[in-house]
């Protein structure tokens, strides 16, 4: 036997669970929702698929944690963030990337058929962007996050979704964002 046996480290469990979700997000946004498959997955990412079973319970356990990839901002490591302006440009420069993108297309014509899936990937997808803007919003601010995450995203992310328009530089994201909070009042 040439593989190493018993229980992966933490780091190795950690370098899987990021293969899993990459190849899980490269196959939605090539191939679209209906390639991502346990038995593909577990071929493709070299794991069993009674793994996969376990770490993420079934398929919209894939792909809740595909959309959570996106949502990279509201984990711990950006916890730094110093402020709305901090938030908001984290959140538009994910959201607006050509992986989320491609995701979103994927997952949005599969949404519609179930709605499990669809309340899911809301909580995980904009639930969570508006929840993490929550956070950072000034306490006497009288726009609450769903506007904000609204005004922030809505014509961008509808020209990508689109194809109408490439993934914004850090300077058009910057621009953006200072825009939507004067406008705002934020």
């Amino acid at each position: 036997m040439t593989g190493k046996r018993g229980r992966p480290s933490a780091a190795e469990r950690l370098e899987r669970h990021e293969r899993i979700v990459e190849l899980v997000v490269s196959l939605l946004a090539s191939e679209g929702y209906d390639a991502v498959t346990f038995d593909r997955i577990a071929a493709d990412a070299h794991v069993a698929k009674r793994t996969l079973y376990s770490e993420y319970g079934d398929r919209l356990g894939l792909m809740r944690a595909a959309v959570r990839r996106q949502h990279a901002y509201a984990d711990e490591a950006w916890r730094s963030v110093g402020g709305v302006r901090e938030a908001s440009v984290a959140v538009v420069s994910h959201l607006l990337a050509d992986d989320a993108i491609a995701v979103h297309r994927a997952l949005i014509g599969a949404a519609g058929a179930d709605a499990t899936l669809a309340a899911e990937l809301y909580d995980e997808g904009p639930g969570r962007a508006q929840r993490f803007l929550g956070e950072y919003l000034p306490v006497d601010a009288v726009v609450p996050a769903d506007l904000l995450f609204s005004a922030l995203l809505g014509e961008p992310h509808r020209r990508r979704l689109l194809g109408l328009d490439a993934a914004p530089s850090a300077a058009t994201v910057s621009a953006h964002v200072d825009r939507t909070l004067a406008v705002l009042g934020l």
